[in-house]
């Protein structure tokens, strides 16, 4: 072979191989640029752990998990809300023709409170999610996920501050009312004294979230807004709104017996607060209920495998007697069926 000839072949094949690993190396770069542009904020060391969620902390730890998996609307939607702040209105699902309702609660998840259609819904510890909702279209979701998954997807991609920073300004409102048709929310309403109705009550902060029991051998669910509940038990579910009811609504019977009071007022809770051996329980009777103690709700510190947790104490009778006890995690409820505790007071 010609010299010269072999020598432009030998040139001619390291540019072809220089100018494929330029090429691969131009991809590797651009693969690591879209990575890293999916990114909402830098990345950190800081670790989130789904277990003993507060509300706020629960609807920034959606938020970020769908920002990082979805992106578009939901990802700008968690970088805006950096800015304007993290806000999930409540509502009824039935709002919305959406695939899986969930446990009856939708949440409409938005920076500053203006919607955008990003909607998701719970089932136990799964969530629903939505893009693109609206009012009277059916939608589909986009995935069911635990938040425990949406928990080691974050802490994978370095996102665990951003779920803490959103969490801290998160803003969680309750537009549920006893309508279910309604979307105004339950504040603009309850001093209206109809049906003698005079506020909302406020939960406490530490009760709110939702809570797992597995006791009686049936799985049932908890969730407490900051002015309503939504239970499921068995094939029975729905949500009660809490209001304070005005003394002298009481005092006429004629109120409690009259059929279109009760229909109206069906899911509305009578509210009050009791001291029971120090300790202050929230407790709950039906608006038009006239005898019985209704049910009682308390948060307390429990020793459960040598570590300290939060339980939901419900208690009802004349002494009240606990009536079951809830986790903050189904598989701690699972785990903890039946339990007793010296210190409640079991009938």
């Amino acid at each position: 072979m010609n010299k010269k000839i072999g020598f432009l072949m030998v040139t001619g094949m390291g540019l072809l191989l220089a100018g494929c690993g330029n090429q691969a190396n131009n991809k590797a770069a651009n693969s690591s640029s879209a990575s890293s542009s999916s990114l909402l904020v830098a990345k950190s060391n800081v670790k989130v752990n789904s277990d003993n969620m507060s509300p706020q902390e629960a609807v920034s730890l959606i938020s970020t998990y769908c920002g990082l998996r979805y992106g578009g609307n939901w990802a700008a939607m968690a970088k805006e809300a950096q800015k304007e702040g993290l806000q999930v209105n409540l509502y009824p699902s039935s709002k919305y023709q959406l695939s899986d309702g969930g446990q009856g609660v939708a949440y409409d998840v938005t920076a500053g409170g203006k919607s955008q259609g990003l909607v998701y819904t719970v089932n136990n510890d799964d969530v629903n999610i939505y893009q693109n909702v609206k009012e009277n279209q059916k939608s589909t979701k986009l995935a069911t996920i635990s938040k425990s998954e949406m928990a080691n997807y974050v802490n994978q991609e370095g996102q665990g501050k951003l779920v803490n920073d959103l969490a801290a300004k998160a803003q969680v409102v309750d537009k549920r009312s006893g309508d279910n048709n309604s979307s105004a929310s339950t504040s603009n309403s309850d001093n209206d004294h109809k049906y003698g109705r005079i506020g909302t009550i406020d939960v406490p902060s530490e009760m709110q979230g939702t809570w797992y029991s597995a006791d009686n051998d049936s799985d049932s669910t908890m969730t407490f807004g900051p002015h309503s509940y939504t239970y499921s038990y068995d094939d029975d579910s729905g949500t009660t709104q809490l209001y304070k009811q005005d003394p002298q609504f009481g005092e006429d019977e004629d109120n409690y017996t009259n059929e279109d009071v009760q229909n109206a007022t069906k899911n509305w809770g009578k509210v009050s607060y009791l001291n029971i051996d120090g300790e202050r329980w929230l407790n709950v009777r039906g608006w038009t209920q006239s005898a019985g103690d209704g049910d009682s709700y308390a948060v307390k510190t429990e020793t459960v495998d040598g570590k300290q947790v939060k339980v939901l104490v419900v208690g009802g009778g004349a002494g009240n007697w606990v009536e079951g006890v809830y986790y903050q995690s189904k598989d701690m409820a699972q785990q903890n069926a039946d339990k007793k505790f010296d210190d409640l007071n079991y009938q």
